[in-house]
């Protein structure tokens, strides 16, 4: 009977202790039921800004500044409601390649919603080197609201496509969200980037006690992993051969239409305890992972990555961007499926070994006008939300069709969270989680004690 009340009482205080632990509890986040579909949040046939005045817009019509079917957005990254986006220069005519996005509240345009260039106007000026010039990826930091940006640097050479040329140099800047203010600034060595053809893609940060530390970036032109360290105010760079092109998937066919891409390294995702960075190319279906322990010494020693690197099987398609999130799945995006995939990989992770396998891997979201998924991010409130631009029509001879709709963010409830996410990601981190480690061992000592007092 003891036993039989023991048991009970244990029982109780352990679920008690579980719902005070409430959503901290690492394996709790993400459910494993159907997902609902996902919901267009914004959609334009062009992408059109907030302008300070009308004669600001003609005068940037007039001169070629601005290009309406020229813009299309890429990056996103959601902060306390508000959602940034970038759209690189990938063409002449982009006034603002940093923006977040606010209603039209005087329908002075056919667009429901417009970019307002952040952090302002004067921050978007072409040829400015103390501006932003091609911006792709950005990160926010949610612990600080901290916005790392990346941009490449160069600017259009003509009307078609973007090349790199010497003009400015490739730069971090990091941008206090919460004021409005830039706090950091760092620009790119010729050693580290812009020597030969390259272009900064996506970002992932690492913490190191307690604060993002790192900045590993994608240098998707020149097949290569760059690698910031903020308390030391350097940069470094780390290349592999799977970081290149998969010649056996350099060609994508998205909705019939059949793309080269001639481009590596592309998504990356850190894992939320900042042990293991993912990577794939979009020429290719593998995905990789390598310790972040590796990639945190200066300089990388090449033996030890090639020896730690791991390929952790294939993706249902080629694909962009990818996000991780705190359940230990990562959601990726798949070109030539028009579609959004999770991998739960820690499903792949048995014993401590990997056991790779297409169960693991789930399709979330497919729609024909998801053509070519783009950036992943969350919301903070169990959403991940993605772009998608219409890339292969954008990058032909003659742009996308200004009378149909292009560009899309779309959102799915996914109930999971960024690996940012402290509040979230658990129980190691963070008071309550010590709270639930010292009432689990309390318990336990309390069940010990109970038992040979009654034998």
């Amino acid at each position: 009977m003891c036993a039989f009340i023991v048991r009970v009482i244990l029982v109780c205080l352990v679920t008690n202790s579980v719902k005070s632990h409430g959503h901290d509890l690492h394996n709790q986040v993400a459910t494993e039921g159907p997902y609902e579909s996902a919901a267009i949040v914004y959609k334009w046939k062009t992408m059109e800004y907030e302008w300070p005045n009308a004669s600001m817009k003609e005068q940037y019509v007039q001169n070629g500044k601005y290009i309406p079917k020229n813009s299309a957005i890429n990056g996103i990254k959601i902060y306390k409601g508000k959602v940034y986006a970038t759209i690189p220069r990938l063409k002449s005519g982009v006034p603002s390649t940093l923006n977040v996005i606010v209603e039209d509240a005087n329908n002075i345009t056919s667009e429901t919603h417009l970019l307002r260039p952040f952090p302002s106007w004067d921050m978007q000026k072409l040829g400015d080197c103390h501006a932003l010039q091609l911006v792709q990826g950005m990160e926010i930091d949610i612990e600080t609201g901290w916005m790392w940006v990346v941009d490449t640097g160069f600017v259009p050479h003509d009307s078609t496509m973007v090349r790199p040329l010497d003009a400015c140099a490739a730069k971090l800047v990091i941008f206090d969200l919460e004021r409005g203010l830039e706090v950091h600034r760092y620009v790119f060595p010729k050693t580290t980037v812009g020597s030969g053809l390259f272009y900064l893609n996506d970002i992932v940060l690492g913490y190191s006690s307690g604060s993002a530390r790192y900045a590993f970036i994608s240098d998707t032109l020149d097949y290569k992993l760059v690698i910031y360290d903020y308390l030391l105010n350097i940069s470094y760079t780390i290349g592999h051969q799977n970081m290149g092109v998969d010649p056996d998937f350099a060609s994508i066919n998205i909705s019939g239409q059949v793309l080269q891409v001639p481009t590596g390294i592309n998504g990356i995702a850190m894992s939320p305890d900042f042990k293991y960075l993912y990577y794939s190319s979009v020429a290719g279906i593998n995905l990789y992972r390598v310790s972040t322990s590796i990639l945190m010494q200066h300089p990388v020693i090449r033996e030890d990555f090639f020896d730690d690197v791991k390929s952790m099987g294939r993706k249902a398609s080629q694909g962009d961007g990818m996000a991780y999130g705190v359940s230990d799945c990562l959601y990726y995006s798949a070109l030539g499926k028009n579609a959004v995939y999770k991998w739960d990989i820690k499903m792949d992770q048995k014993d401590g070994k990997m056991d790779m396998s297409q169960d693991s891997q789930m399709q979330l979201a497919s729609d024909p006008r998801m053509d070519w998924v783009d950036t992943l991010a969350f919301d903070g409130e169990g959403y991940l939300w993605f772009t998608t631009n219409n890339m292969i029509k954008f990058i032909g001879d003659h742009g996308v069709e200004e009378d149909d709709y292009n560009f899309f963010v779309w959102k799915i409830y996914i109930n999971d969270y960024s690996y940012l996410d402290r509040k979230h990601y658990g129980p190691t981190l963070g008071s309550s989680s010590l709270i639930f480690s010292f009432k689990l061992r309390l318990l336990s000592v309390l069940l010990q004690v109970i038992l040979a007092f009654h034998w």
